[in-house]
């Protein structure tokens, strides 16, 4: 574990020394921290080195891979395109001092956090962690009350990264790019030039997954080069599956071990132990099974502490921090973690969009039929009786629901004929009969009306009318630009999820001792992943197919084939109930800031249907989201930090 921070001032005066002494003591569990004084200021280093040019020093918080050189070279010879050079998890901060300007820069998917503060003619600081920003003599805290919408709005797409944080005047590097700070301004620019010429000569599927392959095993073997004590995920899901039996393999020809870790909440709707068993038994790395933190409140609020602003998972982090509790009594230096590998190795499933915007009806039959020919795949979700219908009756609910939205559009912007004519197009091409066509308009009438019931969010009318989100820098532009550069989606990568979920676990392995990992993220792996045609990972429905093709002699055989996810909804809604009893009391009051926020009439409707037994669990899954993250808040603002609690060191 490592961290970087560092302050500059720009009016002159000296940098004091309480500042300096509060970084170090904030950012200790970092690592021992290297000092370096520059004009009017100062460069610490955790657990890290401090790299001196000529009119260059450079301090990084970068994971040790073989393939990457020291900064200050590459930066001499090709500047701020030095950072794009990196292929690795990284925050970086260079002080030119013949130009006296500073250069932040952070890793593509924001691995390793880095935060500043900038205020003109004054002063620039950056740290690892906000907290360590927060207790500077000039620093005042202030909650950033525009960024709780973010955070309380039920999200249903892809949101893009911004620089704000939950404190106002403290900002986030945004990943992929570098800061350029002057006395006088600041300016934020891109680095990332992802180089998706380079797999031009791939043709076959096979060509794909032999590069995925080679790319992915060398994520994982630089991730643990010079390390002797690891730990991975395995939940027993294709990701953790993949990052665990390779971790392994390559162990193994050296003679060594993992760790693998498997959280078991004992329900029977999260039960993957199957699956686990399978790659314990072909491994056998030294497993362990540990169940979630059980006091839940406590988790919370120590994420809320460690974090620096509201827990961020939809399931409370008692899953990580029990992970994380038991590596640090076996030593782990890292944890390698298949989080969110899906949005690298994607599904596919776009696949049929393609298709639709092509209009190759053809294939596009095809494609349905593949993915309905897998027994095991349960699609209850678009037909309660799905597992009783026949093949015919399956295939034809399965198209309806790919081809149902195109057609609703096309009813709503083509004249009447017109579109009859296309309904008629699509009956013969897909042999649809007109009871399937009545039962899917039915169905989407029936979840109309349903939906008009559902809450989006609890926040009350004064403040939606009083907070409106102002001019952001976020990655919105950038993935804008790579989008329609590349004609891929990059927006499943670079967004707030994804990206605020990589620092939270970042956090969590700092205060335990160890670095969190994540191989799906490495720079070469992602690329491989953007550029490869969603037919590929379509798999003919398998969905994935970089993974179960590159790793098919790799990953027992019940992983490849499975298609099936573990469903934590239950499980969420245990956890939200839970934490509504245990904190009730905490927050019942009238005069509690949280209903400067929260309509009081929404909070209990969302409270009724957590607790409604009678409402299936599906139908929860929004409303257990929902609840949580208002009492994150909530204790979240029931222990703000003050300059004297972290000067303190009290957690809450």
């Amino acid at each position: 574990m490592s961290g970087i921070a560092g302050i500059i001032r720009f009016d002159k005066l000296a940098v004091a020394t309480d500042d300096v002494d509060n970084l170090k003591r904030l950012l200790k569990h970092r690592g021992t921290p290297s000092c370096q004084h520059i004009d009017n200021g100062i460069l610490l280093s955790f657990n890290g080195t401090i790299e001196t040019g000529q009119s260059h020093i450079a301090v990084t918080d970068i994971d040790d891979f073989p393939s990457n050189q020291p900064c200050i070279p590459n930066y001499n010879k090709y500047g701020t395109q030095a950072f794009d050079l990196l292929n690795a998890d990284f925050a970086a901060s260079i002080w030119d001092a013949s130009n006296q300007t500073f250069y932040c820069a952070r890793d593509i998917l924001g691995v390793k956090p880095l935060y500043y503060v900038f205020k003109p003619n004054c002063f620039f600081a950056f740290a690892s962690e906000i907290k360590a920003l927060l207790v500077l003599q000039d620093v005042s805290i202030h909650p950033n009350r525009q960024k709780y919408r973010e955070y309380l709005t039920w999200m249903t797409t892809y949101l893009p990264y911004n620089d704000e944080t939950f404190y106002e005047g403290v900002y986030s590097v945004l990943p992929g790019h570098y800061l350029q700070v002057s006395a006088q301004r600041l300016t934020l620019q891109p680095f990332w030039k992802p180089d998706l010429n380079q797999f031009n000569s791939l043709k076959a599927p096979d060509d794909y997954a032999e590069v995925f392959r080679e790319r992915f095993f060398t994520a994982i073997e630089t991730r643990m080069a010079g390390r002797h004590i690891i730990g991975a995920h395995l939940s027993g899901g294709l990701d953790s599956s993949s990052v665990s039996s390779v971790a392994q393999y390559i162990r193994s020809q050296h003679r060594s071990t993992i760790h693998t870790f498997n959280i078991d909440t004992g329900l029977a709707s999260t039960d993957e132990s199957d699956f686990v068993r399978a790659v314990v038994d072909q491994y056998h790395p030294l497993h362990h099974i540990v169940h979630p933190v059980t006091d839940v409140l406590d988790s919370v609020e120590k994420i809320n502490y460690y974090f620096d602003r509201p827990e961020h998972f939809i399931i409370p982090s008692s899953f990580h921090l029990s992970v994380s509790l038991e590596a640090q009594q076996l030593g782990c230096e890292s944890i390698l973690t298949g989080h969110d590998g899906d949005s690298v190795i994607t599904t596919g499933f776009d696949y049929f969009d393609q298709l639709l915007d092509s209009q190759d009806l053809d294939r596009l039959m095809l494609a349905c039929q593949q993915f309905i020919s897998y027994p095991e795949r349960d699609l209850s979700h678009l037909s309660r009786s799905w597992r009783t219908l026949d093949n015919q009756a399956k295939f034809e609910t399965y198209c309806l629901s790919i081809i149902g939205p195109a057609l609703t559009k096309q009813f709503r912007s083509q004249p009447l004929g017109a579109f009859f004519r296309t309904l008629q197009v699509y009956k013969q091409q897909f042999n649809l009969s007109e009871a399937s066509i009545l039962a899917y308009c039915v169905k989407r009438i029936r979840e109309r009306i349903a939906n008009r019931t559902l809450l989006n969010n609890a926040l009350n009318e004064d403040f939606k009318q009083h907070t409106f989100p102002g001019i952001q820098n976020s990655t919105e532009q950038f993935v804008s630009k790579l989008t329609e550069e590349h004609q891929v989606s990059f927006a499943q990568i670079l967004n707030v999820t994804n990206i605020i979920c990589n620092e939270q676990l970042n956090h969590i392995g700092a205060y335990y001792g160890h670095e969190y990992q994540f191989p799906f993220f490495d720079k070469n792996v992602i690329e491989i992943g953007l550029a490869t045609p969603l037919s590929v990972c379509f798999d003919q429905g398998r969905g994935r197919g970089l993974i179960r093709n590159g790793l098919k002699d790799i990953l027992p055989s019940v992983i490849t084939s499975r298609l099936s996810k573990a469903n934590f909804v239950e499980y969420g809604n245990l956890s939200a109930q839970q934490l509504y009893k245990a904190t009730f009391e905490r927050f019942n009051s009238t005069s509690h800031t949280i209903w400067e926020i929260i309509d009081r009439k929404k909070f209990s409707k969302i409270v009724d249907v957590v607790f409604n037994s009678r409402i299936p669990m599906q139908r929860k899954t929004r409303y257990n989201w929902m609840l949580s993250r208002i009492i994150y808040l909530a204790l979240w603002l029931n222990s703000l930090p003050t300059k004297e609690r972290l000067k303190a060191g009290v957690l809450f």
